[in-house]
């Protein structure tokens, strides 16, 4: 009896490892990869951010040996930035880079990069999104799911619409733009006398065209890449916001990873970080040419000085709703 019992005990132990022990595919053979999605949101392919992105999939697949299967998705293939983050959350997308605005629902301090006239350069911009203030946003996002990887980016935000040349803040009033959905985005705009809202990037050309706003603001690059030149005549070179993109790890799928594996997307991540940078530094670059070649006027020296006067109060709109040690640490840098 005891013969017995031993010969189905081990029979038992040898199926269970069979199927599945150790993760390994039935007969044998080697653990199926894991297939993470990694989604660009409503950005397209031809952009900083899909070379950013193809050159981060490709990273990963060839990095893990093939233990990860990584494939990238773009211009709203998986859904709107909003339900990326929301996939994010529920580890329905594995890795995601948007705006960091569309964080702020989670997040709302994440804003304090995207305050008027924050930095005076990208190269600002870069060192202060990659140093310590990073952690504290990082560590926030954890609590809601998400693994903050990497800051990618998008540029400095310059504003176009087909009402009028806009000189002064004076020349904005009235007019319906389209703004990023965040708390001081839309406080600024109004505080300068547009009418602004919120708009999916991948909506915005149809309502410009069709004439649900009027103006809008983005990096140059992002002007031309999305044609945006066909339905906006004037563009004033305001550098008013620098956009950083993030690059977020659903914390769900995370916890299938193995640490070996968990470092490969890590690294791959800010392999593709610089890539993407560069890339969006000749396209930012090189889009002003083209835009004046396609017929687009440019407002050269607009009056900074009274837009910045104008949208300072946002900076305690800010600071009251979020305390001010992260913009005290930005400020301090």
């Amino acid at each position: 009896m005891k013969k017995i019992l031993l010969c189905v005990c081990l029979l038992c132990a040898a199926g269970a490892l069979y199927a599945g022990g150790g993760g390994e595919a039935a007969g044998g053979g080697e653990a199926a990869p894991i297939k993470l999605s990694a989604f660009a949101g409503s950005l397209p392919k031809n952009t900083p951010t899909g070379a950013g992105m193809q050159f981060f999939v490709r990273q990963i697949n060839e990095k893990s040996g093939g233990s990860l299967q990584a494939s990238d998705y773009y211009d709203t293939e998986l859904g709107d930035a909003t339900s990326l983050i929301q996939g994010l959350q529920h580890g329905t997308v594995d890795i995601g880079v948007c705006g960091d605005s569309y964080y702020s629902g989670l997040v709302p301090e994440i804003q304090v990069y995207e305050l008027p006239f924050l930095f005076s350069s990208v190269e600002e911009a870069r060192k202060t999104v990659d140093g310590p203030t990073k952690d504290i946003i990082f560590k926030k996002l954890d609590e809601k799911g998400i693994i903050g990887l990497c800051f990618w980016e998008n540029g400095m935000r310059q504003l176009s619409n087909n009402v009028r040349p806009v000189k002064t803040p004076a020349d904005l009033k009235g007019i319906k733009m389209r703004t990023l959905p965040a708390t001081v985005q839309v406080e600024a705009w109004k505080a300068l006398g547009a009418l602004p809202t919120s708009i999916d990037a991948s909506e915005l050309y149809t309502a410009l065209q069709v004439g649900t706003v009027s103006a809008q603001e983005n990096p140059l690059a992002e002007i031309e890449f999305r044609k945006f030149h066909e339905v906006q005549k004037y563009i004033s070179l305001t550098n008013h916001v620098y956009t950083p993109f993030l690059l977020s790890l659903s914390k769900v799928t995370a916890g299938k990873l193995s640490g070996e594996q968990l470092q490969i997307v890590k690294d791959a991540a800010i392999a593709a970080q610089k890539l993407q940078r560069d890339e969006a530094t000749k396209a930012n670059a090189s889009a002003k040419q083209k835009l004046l070649d396609k017929g687009v006027t440019f407002e050269e020296n607009p009056d900074l000085n009274k837009f910045k006067e104008l949208t300072a109060p946002v900076y305690k709109i800010f600071t009251d709703a979020n305390g001010d040690a992260i913009l005290k640490a930005i400020q301090g840098r």
